[in-house]
């Protein structure tokens, strides 16, 4: 089994990679909830990030991506304005 580990802000990390090269994405992002404060969880991931998602993505590929109870409608929505088709969510 071959895999690749690349370090980075996801977006730039992203941007350097092929389209269509990636079979699945499973990621648990920040949620939104403005954590202790923390800028990096001020929001939800924008619809940029998730549209790199897409073109990373093989035809046919996932995106599994986590969220927050109270943020994950907003996640949603950024992933479907991306372009992914939502089909399942699944709660907790």
């Amino acid at each position: 089994m071959n895999f690749q580990l690349d370090k980075g802000n996801c977006i730039d990390v992203l941007r350097t990679m092929n389209d269509n090269s990636v079979d699945a994405i499973v990621t648990d992002p920040p949620y939104g909830l403005k954590f202790l404060g923390i800028k990096w969880d001020y929001d939800v991931p924008s619809t940029e990030l998730w549209a790199e998602c897409l073109r990373v993505l093989k035809p046919g590929g996932h995106l599994l991506a986590f969220a927050g109870t109270r943020t994950q409608h907003r996640m949603a929505v950024r992933i479907e304005d991306a372009g992914f088709e939502i089909r399942d969510m699944i709660a907790w």
